[in-house]
């Protein structure tokens, strides 16, 4: 089975954490992933779509059994719902498909509870807080998680017997520049009394954060501020940023469950909600330890001894990876310990050791172990009577974080010495794929660099001519595809503009798409303006996101530096006029050719030489302009006449020159009379107030040789001549019709 999922942008934290869930979900069940990247950030911090080419190989596939949309992260970019609607109900109808974060009609949709999230924040902000004039800064106009999130502020304030005020409204649109706009219209032009702002998301609260910090507010002491998201940078931000946090993770999990039920015949839910949960941190004024605000109101009447005590408060916070039935089991088995008499301090502390080892295998968030040990060292003084001797107890547990600290700082330091080697090899990448300006240099560098860095799989496909950004109407056909899939090697022409060499990678020669288990990733290839083509990279959790960003710009500058010095190579051995070869092009091509010709015995190697009788007349008569259109017309004739693999080249003035390779000798004559058959048919045509004529010169080479040619040259020229001769003495030296 293979799932395709539709990302608006990689670089991003929400998005790659539904990616991961999904990722999770798809490894357990042995699927294949086919990440398309629907846009990419421009250092202008906006973003170019490549929404076309992804929806197009998205239509034309072959082999896709569902796709899962982001569709909350795409809708806006791309025109809005009616515009982005349009597109999906594209998709072919035997492909179905689940939406993430936004309700597409007739689509199964995962959405996170963002009014629930809004509403706690701002529920927070009044109860425990006591902040009555609350500023709330939207997202994007239209946008569904927006518009919800509006929803929320206002029931929380109605809620709380607070009067919705429209002037408390700021608009925003999830981007830094968005942000700024709103804190200057709020601090510079609003003039209205307020105490916090929540903001609909988190890079919204970080950029008013700063906006404050640059204007001497004092968060949270002037005022408090709230984002949603619980980005990455929201918890290492000074003050560290309460936010909602929605279970990425989560939904994309609960994404592939919904799209496997579908391609399997189940009926689903038309729209599922995954709970938010509001984390309390320093900027709106909870400088504790950032429990969830859930876990901290947990109503603990209920609980009678240690163990459910424990439970109640820490099971919430374990995360997705990790079982209900596992996590259960450490805490049972930790609070038994602590109620045994009498208490063995070695024991326990072996215990958790080994549970920390073998929660390592299975995720890498130890924060939940602190909120466990915190909650162990509040119910051990409140049912004090389970246990022998608290003292010993609570010096153990404050042994226990030592060791929590100890596996914590481990894997970091482990995790940061794994990035500095990636940082290091894809370095070394980069700088030799930026030394790069040829495409058969690029097809083998690719093979040798990207294993430096775990990626054993790279497929470049190149359109013949660069696309500009944001052309509906080009033709997107793959005409060069290369790079690599373990030790198969490619580096070939498509003569069938395979367009769908990507939607169905069947057509690619020696290509196993199904040998192992597959999560890829279809990347654009932009150049500023211009689109060159797409690359497909597996995914490797090992190499950060931001990797992939820096091997597309390097790679697709690697493509534009090729293209454009074969332009200069291309000018430099062309004739401007005719777009034949020039004299150094031509000589160029015939010494290379003539390897091949000594390779095959078969082959018989001939010069024509040739030279356009009365084109002085034609200059003298109707000017220099006609005689250059006589001399572009003889040259389509030569190239309309002769086979593709002749190599034709204009040596200067109205001489020309044909190198050919034939089986038999009389082939050569053959070859001759063709183009002077042409010349006839031409002039039949009587485009002009003259005929075009030319005499020829045809020489057999004895051997494929650089001595041989030169001499055929000569030898073609003064057969030429002696034509010109005989046309002279039978008075039809001059174009006809002159």
């Amino acid at each position: 089975m293979t799932f395709g999922v539709l990302f608006s942008n990689a670089d991003n934290f929400a998005q790659m954490e539904m990616w991961r869930g999904i990722n999770e979900f798809a490894r357990e069940q042995d699927i294949h992933l086919i990440a398309y990247m629907g846009t990419y950030q421009s250092s202008h911090e906006d973003f170019a779509s490549h929404l076309d080419t992804c929806f197009k190989t998205i239509y034309e596939s072959k082999f896709l059994d569902g796709v899962i949309l982001f569709s909350g992260f795409i809708t806006h970019l791309i025109g809005g719902d009616e515009v982005y609607n349009k597109y999906v109900a594209r998709i072919p109808k035997h492909i179905p498909c689940v939406s993430l974060s936004h309700i597409v009609p007739g689509v199964p949709s995962i959405l996170a509870d963002n009014i629930g999230g809004i509403h706690g924040a701002v529920d927070h902000l009044i109860k425990v807080h006591n902040k009555k004039q609350i500023v709330f800064i939207k997202g994007p106009d239209g946008h569904q998680e927006a518009e919800e999130r509006l929803v929320g502020y206002k029931k929380a304030l109605a809620d709380n017997g607070i009067a919705f005020d429209d002037n408390y409204i700021l608009p925003g649109d999830f981007s830094h520049e968005g942000a700024r706009r709103a804190a200057t219209a709020l601090l510079d032009f609003r003039k209205i009394p307020f105490d916090a702002v929540a903001a609909s998301d988190d890079i919204t609260a970080i950029q008013v954060l700063t906006e404050f910090k640059r204007r001497g507010i004092q968060v949270p002491k002037d005022v408090a501020v709230t984002g949603f998201d619980d980005d990455r940078d929201a918890a290492t931000f000074i003050p560290s940023v309460s936010t909602t946090r929605q279970d990425f993770r989560a939904m994309g999990l609960e994404s592939a469950q919904k799209l496997f039920k579908l391609i399997n015949g189940e009926e689903v839910n038309p729209v599922t909600y995954v709970p938010s949960v509001f984390i309390t941190r320093q900027s709106c004024g909870c400088f504790k330890r950032n429990f969830s605000a859930d876990v901290l109101d947990t109503d603990d009447a209920g609980a009678t001894s240690l163990t459910p005590y424990v439970l109640k408060k820490v099971m919430p916070l374990f995360p997705q990876e990790i079982s209900k039935r596992r996590a259960q089991g450490w805490v049972a088995n930790l609070t038994r310990l602590i109620t045994e008499r009498p208490f063995r301090k070695n024991e326990f502390l072996t215990m958790l050791d080994e549970m920390l080892v073998g929660y390592s295998h299975r995720s890498k968030q130890y924060a939940v172990w602190h909120e466990v040990l915190d909650a162990l060292m509040l119910g051990t003084q409140r049912f004090f009577r389970e246990v022998e001797n608290m003292n010993l107890v609570l010096e153990t547990l404050l042994r226990a974080t030592a060791l929590v600290n100890d596996i914590s700082t481990n894997e970091d330091k482990a995790r940061e010495n794994l990035q500095n080697d990636v940082r290091l090899a894809l370095r070394r990448v980069t700088s030799a794929l930026v030394l790069i300006f040829d495409i058969n240099t690029l097809a083998s560098e690719l093979c040798r660099l990207l294993p430096e860095i775990d990626i054993e799989m790279a497929l470049v496909g190149l359109y013949g001519t660069p696309i500009k950004s944001g052309d509906r109407t080009a033709s997107r056909n793959i005409e060069t595809l290369l790079g690599f899939d373990g030790a198969q090697r490619y580096n070939v022409k498509l003569h069938h503009n395979e367009a769908g060499v990507f939607s169905d990678f069947s057509s690619i020669e020696n290509f196993d798409f199904f040998r192992e288990r597959r999560a890829l990733f279809f990347i654009p290839l932009f150049f500023r303006n211009e689109e060159l083509g797409v690359i497909i990279l597996p995914y490797i959790p090992t190499v950060t996101i931001h990797a992939y960003e820096t091997l597309r710009v390097n790679i697709s500058t690697a493509i534009k530096g090729a293209e454009l010095l074969t332009k200069i190579q291309t000018l430099s051995i062309t004739d401007e006029l005719t777009g034949l070869l020039n004299r150094r092009g031509f000589f160029q091509f015939v010494y290379s050719r003539m390897e091949h010709i000594r390779r095959n015995a078969e082959l018989i190697p001939t010069v024509m030489f040739m030279d356009m009788d009365g084109l002085k007349m034609i200059n003298d008569t109707y000017g220099h302009k006609e005689g250059d259109r006589a001399i572009a017309a003889f040259a389509k004739i030569l190239q309309d006449t002769l086979r593709k693999e002749d190599i034709v080249g204009r040596m200067g003035g109205d001489e020309f020159v044909v190198f050919s390779s034939v089986r038999q000798r009389e082939t050569g004559a053959q070859v001759t009379q063709r183009i002077r058959n042409r010349i006839e048919e031409y002039n039949a045509q009587n485009l002009h107030p003259y005929k075009v004529a030319c005499s020829i010169g045809s020489v057999v080479l004895e051997e494929a040789t650089k001595e041989c040619f030169e001499t055929a040259i000569l030898s073609a020229d003064a057969v030429l001549y002696e034509e010109k001769m005989e046309k002279k003495k039978r008075g039809i030296s001059r174009p006809l019709g002159v």
